[in-house]
Formats: C-alpha cells, sequence, structure tokens
C-alpha cells in the first residue's frame, strides 16, 4: 500500500578514473619524512638518518624527558 516491498535500487556505477600521483618538491619529502619520523615510524627514522642525520639529531635532542 505505501511501502515497497521489491528489491533495493542499487546506485549506477561510478565511472574509472585513472590514479593521479602527487609529485612533492624535496622540500615537501623531508618535511613528511621528518613528521614520519617524530611520530615513531622506525622505517623512516632509519631513511632519515641515512639521508639528513642533521635532522636526526634534531629529532632526537628535541625529545621532551618524562618528568
Amino acid at each position: 500500500m505505501g511501502t515497497s516491498t521489491g528489491p533495493k535500487r542499487e546506485k549506477p556505477r561510478k565511472p574509472y578514473e585513472k590514479p593521479t600521483a602527487t609529485r612533492l618538491t624535496s622540500e615537501e619529502a623531508k618535511l613528511k619524512l621528518v613528521d614520519h619520523a617524530s611520530r615513531g615510524d622506525q622505517g623512516a627514522k632509519e631513511i632519515l638518518e641515512m639521508m639528513f642525520p642533521e635532522e636526526a639529531k634534531k629529532l632526537s635532542t628535541g625529545k621532551k624527558k618524562p618528568a
């Protein structure tokens, strides 16, 4: 009477969109690496130590010591 008991309507599928890649500048990539390392990502810390030892040193000395 006012309700439909038939099958639900399916939404039409979205057309395929080719994935896009974002190209970062070297400075943006460095900032992302520092961010991941500061959040505890061990792999990021290792790469940071190899590529930017001065940044790795800043990161390790910038940690707050527990009270």
